[in-house]
């Protein structure tokens, strides 16, 4: 069995002149929580359609867990969960009702494990699905989700909408439920936020195309922000490899950069600036500095 939940190569799709997904090589590790971050319009949802089997690329190949998803939907849609970011549901069924129909369309369905869900994320059993909040409905689609002990799990920005309280206990409720299942998860979502409180592993999409794609201890521990203080006006700019940002502001420049290193630090110490200090960056910071760059996909 491969060691790859999700496996995709040159993985392309254009609408008319548009190419809303570039060539993508994803590499989703089994039992990962794999961050797939980008703005709104960057190819999020587009590629996990393709991966979904709903929507045929107009080039390259995927897999997941193995599967063909155009060829082999019916036996991977058994193992494999998706979550949208606007989840459809018979608004006039409770939601003991919903489980119930669940139950009954799917093979590898879990009553015990649905009923203790259901009771962890504290959701009415006798309410109408209608009238559910948008993070209770949230929480029943993951409930839903979950309850057929699939192998992977797809989520597409599914805190979107949600206010900062309801996000962060939907957030805790996957983190939750993950470490008792080892399912492999694939996250999207544009909140960074959410992505660092539950990724270890990052991709970052932008423009279609795939810029990194790493663990997130390996991704944050390579990039550093220096911030240069000069004695007189620090230069507008800078030529250095491996340059993300840069920020000048009076007697300051500030630079974030990736593969910081002794052989960065001994270039930046030629620059003349009277002290030089490195920061740690948040996920938010390496996203922000990449897609506002726009380098080269990931080799």
């Amino acid at each position: 069995m491969s060691d790859l939940a999700i496996e995709t190569a040159g993985l392309t799709k254009r609408f008319g002149r548009l190419v809303a997904v570039d060539g993508i090589d994803l590499r989703v590790p089994v039992g990962s929580v794999y961050g797939f971050l980008g703005r709104n319009g960057s190819g999020k949802t587009t590629t996990i359609q393709m991966l979904m089997g709903m929507l045929a690329p107009t080039a390259g190949e995927m897999r997941v867990l193995g599967f063909d998803p155009l060829r082999q939907d019916v036996p991977m849609k058994r193992v494999v969960s998706y979550v949208p970011e606007r989840v459809q549901m018979y608004d006039w069924m409770t939601v003991r009702e919903i489980v119930w129909f669940g139950a009954h369309i799917h093979p590898r369905w879990d009553d015990a494990a649905a009923a203790a869900l259901i009771e962890r994320f504290e959701l009415p059993p006798k309410q109408k699905v209608g009238t559910l909040s948008r993070g209770m409905q949230g929480k029943l689609a993951l409930a839903l989700a979950m309850a057929s002990h699939p192998k992977l799990l797809i989520l597409d920005d599914p805190t979107m909408g949600l206010d900062a309280v309801v996000r962060r206990e939907f957030i805790e409720s996957i983190v939750g439920v993950l470490q008792e299942s080892g399912t492999t998860v694939f996250f999207s979502s544009h909140l960074i936020d959410d992505v660092e409180r539950v990724a270890d592993w990052i991709g970052i999409i932008h423009e279609g195309r795939l810029l990194v794609q790493e663990p997130l201890e390996s991704l944050k521990s390579r990039v550093r922000r220096v911030v240069l203080t000069f004695e007189a006006q620090a230069p507008a700019t800078v030529d250095l490899d491996g340059l993300l940002a840069a920020e000048p502001s009076g007697r300051q420049l500030v630079l974030t950069l990736s593969d910081f290193d002794d052989g960065t630090r001994a270039a930046l110490e030629t620059l003349g600036a009277a002290s030089l200090q490195t920061e740690d960056c948040s996920l938010e910071d390496i996203f922000v500095a990449y897609v506002r760059r726009t380098p080269a996909p990931v080799a």
